[in-house]
């Protein structure tokens, strides 16, 4: 069978139709599939509604652009940008970030309107009254700093946020990793096609603007990596046009009866290709001439050449809707020249009577600056003075600044400044710590000496020491510190130490440490690790059929409720389902605390393959690899998102999977089972006062009111939310509590025949309970 992918709406932010643009290789036009695929996602009542929600968040921001109710910056909004190369060679590298900044350059000129073949409006404008060119108060700057850690080891700080090799979305075109970034990714998408985009776009998401090898930047491109822009689609402005989709800009054309719902651009029912002559395509209107030089076109790249001031109105509205979600402190650019003074050492540490520290000091010019910048030194420590080598810089460089007389200090801290004096003035602070002795030896804090039924991971604590810069932790498992030993250097007086043997006798020692030397070691301590034990529940609600029809997600729950209060240190969960088409399922698991993980998400494995039979596991191998033999979905594999964030948590009560499927009118199957196997330490029993232990609801199922009753030992309010199966907060309330018993009838309104989660929450214990409205 043939079937639409559907999308995950519980991770989508922002609502998301693909743009496929083309080309036909004889014709040499473009051809888009974007009407026919929009009205196919509309049909899932979900999408519509996040469409709804992101459109309505747009037009608000549009309405205050429209009607000046908004400050509107001088300087540009700064977009952090992303490029990835999944199938080029990293031995292209130098070619491949030339080329993404190349096509970076372009954007900046095209939504600017400062491209230099934008003059050719001065002969297109008489035959276009109602319409001016536009420009956006953008600027697309590649980042370089604080980058995501662990994707491409050849991908440097300080560098651009190039990915070489990285296998971006797991081939798919949005990526979590790169939540925050403005992303373009460059693969083979197939021939004939140019590229795609989300309509529009979601930078929270990890979106990306998909582009051929052949439709990306200009000039002759990086052919060892098979990357190289061909005509007449090698000037970049595909990207320019599939950025435009991104930012909630439709065609100029679709029919004479439709409209792209922006004043300036005349109404034409029918895209145009190639380079057409001025004066030659009549609009709908006869008066009027289509606007086949907008980049919202399908014209060769050298016949479009702007955006109306309409587009860049709409255009900026979005990202201005969309600002609050890019990555904070990535990119080091700015529209005016400037520099950036950043330190490689920011503090430094001296005994007496040492007479000097130097500070290696960077300077970057940003926008375009060459004039020189000049350094000096101030709040200087008494007596002493400062040099720098070389005293100025009017390019990317260092200077080494070096502080003496310092032999004669007192002790204690100084912060001096840096200022670098050029086009514009920035300064920063450096820190020197001076020492004059070394420091005394701490004492031990927790845990106690001989503690025992420790946790597996705990902190070690003790005493603050004047003038320590550090301190070295020991651990092992006998008093001479040679069986399992590490050591470990922490500034502050506590250590979290990593997960420990269970049943364990640990010895451990600290010594304090600054630029006069080590202290000795402080006494010994020993503690113990609790027993742990592994245990696996299995779910008895089994065998629940999955529709296959229907106009809505089918929401399956099974719960398995464990009686027992053990504190987790690990969880693995097994799950069995029939069902054809896997990809449309997702499933997440909820702890009585209220905790949610999905562990896959609708759409992972959509290949048309049937089945899961999957354990998940955070220490498996890898994440799922999708098989084109049932189950799709199978062996121990790692969940999309961690189950650790359980551990710490209690395993009493209700744990409730949650399986949905995200294809309602299709397909089908049935939930067989699932299990939970939890390894932890057996926590004190819960005693008669405890929410859970005493909790009774009732009558289950309701019409809309239901009876909650608990023991309680303290007059905190009793907080009380309902929650759809899809995690929706429904109903939210708030009672007083002022006797040991909390008695009362609680009205949930008026609701839709369905299962919901029902979260009580006192004095910090949280229950959550499954009820039944009829």
């Amino acid at each position: 069978m043939i079937k639409k992918t559907t999308l995950n709406v519980n991770s989508i932010l922002l609502c998301i139709v693909f743009v496929m643009c083309a080309f036909s290789t004889e014709a040499q036009e473009r051809t888009c599939g974007m009407v026919e695929y929009m009205q196919e996602q509309m049909k899932n009542p979900e999408y519509a509604k996040q469409f709804k929600i992101t459109q309505a968040k747009f037009k608000k921001q549009l309405e205050k652009n429209l009607i000046g109710n908004y400050n509107r910056r001088v300087d540009p909004i700064i977009i952090p940008v992303a490029v990835h190369y999944p199938e080029a060679q990293e031995s292209d590298r130098a070619c491949l970030e030339a080329l993404a900044q190349n096509q970076i350059d372009i954007l900046n000129e095209d939504f600017t309107g400062t491209n230099p073949d934008i003059a050719g409006w001065t002969a297109a404008a008489p035959y276009y009254p109602n319409t001016n060119t536009g420009a956006a108060n953008f600027l697309f700057c590649i980042a370089t700093t604080n980058h995501p850690i662990g994707l491409d080891s050849d991908m440097v700080e300080g560098g651009p946020a190039v990915t070489i090799g990285y296998n971006f979305g797991n081939g798919n075109e949005t990526d979590s990793n790169w939540s925050g970034y403005m992303n373009f990714l460059v693969k083979d998408i197939g021939g004939g096609l140019l590229g795609f985009s989300p309509y529009p776009g979601s930078i929270a998401n990890g979106d990306s603007v998909t582009m051929n090898l052949g439709a990306f930047g200009s000039g002759a491109g990086c052919p060892n990596s098979g990357i190289v822009p061909g005509a007449p689609y090698d000037l970049g402005r595909t990207v320019t046009h599939e950025l435009g989709h991104f930012y909630n800009l439709d065609h100029v054309f679709g029919s004479c009866s439709t409209d792209d719902g922006i004043a300036d651009t005349p109404n034409q029912g029918n895209s145009n290709g190639g380079c057409p002559a001025l004066n030659s395509e009549p609009a709908c209107d006869p008066t009027e001439q289509e606007l086949f030089q907008s980049y919202m076109d399908y014209t060769n790249d050298a016949c479009m050449f702007m955006f109306s001031a309409g587009q860049t109105t709409v255009a900026e509205a979005y990202v201005m809707s969309i600002q609050s979600t890019f990555k904070p402190n990535v990119v080091q650019c700015s529209a005016a020249p400037d520099f950036d003074l950043t330190t490689t050492n920011s503090e430094e540490n001296i005994c007496n009577p040492t007479n000097t520290a130097a500070y290696t000091i960077n300077y970057v010019a940003t926008g375009g600056n060459t004039d020189a910048t000049t350094f000096t030194a101030t709040n200087l420590p008494p007596g002493a003075t400062a040099s720098f080598s070389p005293t100025s810089l009017s390019a990317d460089g260092s200077t080494q600044l070096t502080l003496s007389n310092l032999s004669t200090l007192a002790s204690g801290n100084y912060t001096i400044t840096v200022t670098g004096t050029g086009i514009t003035t920035n300064s920063i602070s450096v820190d020197l710590n001076v020492d004059g002795a070394i420091p005394t030896t701490p004492s031990l804090v927790s845990p106690a000496n001989s503690a025992t039924d420790t946790p597996i991971t705990l902190n070690l604590d003790w005493s603050p020491i004047t003038g320590a810069t550090s301190y070295t932790v020991e651990m092992a498992t006998n008093t001479a510190f040679t069986a399992n030993y590490t050591s470990n250097v922490v500034t502050n007086n506590s250590f979290n130490t990593p997960e420990l043997t269970s049943a364990t006798q640990y010895f451990w020692r600290v010594k304090s440490i600054n630029s006069c030397g080590e202290s000795s070691y402080s006494a010994t301590r020993n503690f113990t690790t609790a027993s742990i034990a592994c245990v696996t529940y299995n779910s008895t609600e089994n065998n629940i059929n999955i529709p296959s029809t229907g106009n809505t997600a089918h929401v399956i729950t099974s719960t398995i409720n464990i009686t027992s209060d053990t504190t987790i240190t690990d969880l693995n969960s097994t799950i069995n389902i029939t069902h054809v088409w896997a990809g449309d399922m997702e499933l997440m698991l909820t702890s009585p605390n209220g905790t949610s993980v999905i562990m896959l998400v609708n759409s992972k494995c959509d290949d048309g393959t049937d089945d899961i039979a999957v354990t998940y596991n955070d220490q498996a191998t890898g994440p799922v690899i999708c098989s084109s033999t049932a189950p799709s979905v199978g062996g121990i594999i790692q969940p999309e998102n961690p189950l650790s964030v359980f551990n710490g948590e209690s395993t009493f009560g209700d744990w409730i999977l949650t399986a949905t499927d995200g294809y309602p009118s299709a397909d089908g199957g049935t939930f067989l089972n699932y299990s939970i196997e939890i390894c932890g330490t057996t926590s004190l029993s819960v005693d008669e006062f405890s929410l859970a232990s005493s909790l009774s609801l009732w009558p289950n199922p309701s019409q809309g009111e239901i009876n909650v009753s608990f023991n309680t030992q303290n007059n905190d309010a009793v907080n009380v939310n309902l929650y759809d199966l899809r995690g929706r907060l429904i109903n939210k309330q708030s009672f007083k509590n002022t006797s040991g018993v909390f008695n009362k009838a609680i009205q949930l309104g008026d609701l839709e025949s369905s299962v919901y989660i029902l979260s009580i929450e006192n004095a910090g214990q949280i229950i959550n309970k499954r009820i039944i409205i009829e």
